[in-house]
């Protein structure tokens, strides 16, 4: 049901493999932009490189302290690299 849900929102690339498509945070990002307008897309890219993944992440991570959402480095690690069960 998540699946459809992301699949639904229009998003500029479309979430054919959710390991893939959503490790590197861009289209993460994207979603938290649509409902937080302080989550600029111009900050992030799309990109498959274990450095955009990284840089993503970070940002998005900033973002989430900032906002008091209990969320970890840890918790994204397994997400860019690829890992099962991870999201």
């Amino acid at each position: 049901e998540v699946l459809k849900w992301i699949q639904g929102l229009d998003l500029s690339y479309s979430v054919r493999n959710p390991k893939r498509d959503l490790s590197n945070g861009f289209l993460i990002a994207e979603i938290f932009s649509r409902y937080f307008p302080e989550v600029s897309m111009h900050s992030y890219e799309n990109g498959t490189r274990l450095e955009i993944k990284n840089r993503n992440w970070e940002q998005l991570f900033k973002f989430f302290v900032k906002r008091g959402l209990p969320f970890r480095k840890v918790d994204f690690d397994g997400v860019i690299h690829l890992e099962d069960g991870a999201a």
